[in-house]
């Protein structure tokens, strides 16, 4: 008899052991946050509110409407397939030579139309190519506003580039590393901002980046969420672009 009781009870044990420790997240309404420009410390149910709605970046955060368009840097590898093996994103203050590199970046017989022409870049528009119809703007740093030679991307340093305006401000800078996480990030949907700004430090200006990191499980695994503290500084006299990051705190997100 004792055995038999735990022969009909043993199951239904196995069963909440599976899925009574899952909470039911679709009963969760989860809502578009609101951060102050300066926010440092994050609630978990920020954090959350965070990953699973819409929010992507503050509002004062660099953007642009890219449309059904996507981005291409230009870059030794596209130019030139292997270059020492190294991926190093281009600069120049010719237009036509940032117009020669876009065409030799894709499929010949391409066809361009001029894009944007601004302090930042030269974009030339990828309208049509033998291959598909997706529309690329093919962009090249302009050299007197940045110039990226020593970053590779297949070997990152902390080093990522130098900023070359004329006479830049704290909030030149701040608007040059969201520029550069817009670009880079704009279409990930593991990567969020919560709060950007700036930090006038003597011989350097800090941007500080508060960032999600977002790692969607698998099944029977909870999603992973990170937080973590960026900070980018660019020295006042050569414009030198260093970044560091530190990870705050890990939770868990939704189960699947």
């Amino acid at each position: 008899m004792k055995t038999s009781i735990k022969l009909i009870f043993l199951p239904s044990i196995i069963f909440c052991f599976l899925s009574c420790d899952k909470k039911n997240d679709n009963d969760i309404v989860y809502k578009i946050p609101n951060f102050t420009s300066t926010q440092t410390e994050f609630s978990d149910d920020e954090l959350l509110n965070t990953t699973y709605t819409d929010y992507k970046f503050p509002s004062d955060f660099y953007q642009e409407n890219l449309g059904d368009t996507s981005l291409y840097y230009v870059n030794t590898i596209s130019i030139d397939s292997v270059e020492n093996g190294k991926s190093i994103q281009l600069s120049t203050n010719s237009s036509q030579k940032a117009k020669d590199w876009s065409i030799k970046s894709t499929y010949e017989n391409s066809e361009f139309k001029n894009g944007v022409n601004n302090e930042k870049f030269f974009e030339f528009i990828r309208i049509t190519n033998p291959k598909d119809n997706s529309i690329i703007k093919f962009r090249t740093h302009k050299s007197s506003y940045l110039t990226r030679d020593n970053y590779d991307f297949f070997n990152k340093s902390d080093t990522i580039g130098i900023f070359k305006k004329l006479n830049f401000t704290v909030d030149d800078t701040k608007n040059l590393i969201d520029y550069l996480w817009f670009v880079s990030n704009y279409n990930n949907g593991s990567k969020k901002i919560l709060s950007s700004f700036a930090v006038d430090n003597q011989q350097i200006f800090e941007v500080h980046h508060y960032e999600l990191y977002i790692v969607y499980g698998d099944f029977n695994l909870y999603d992973g969420i990170t937080l973590i503290k960026k900070v980018y500084k660019i020295e006042k006299d050569t414009g030198v672009i260093t970044v560091t990051d530190t990870i705050i705190r890990k939770i868990n997100g939704e189960y699947n």
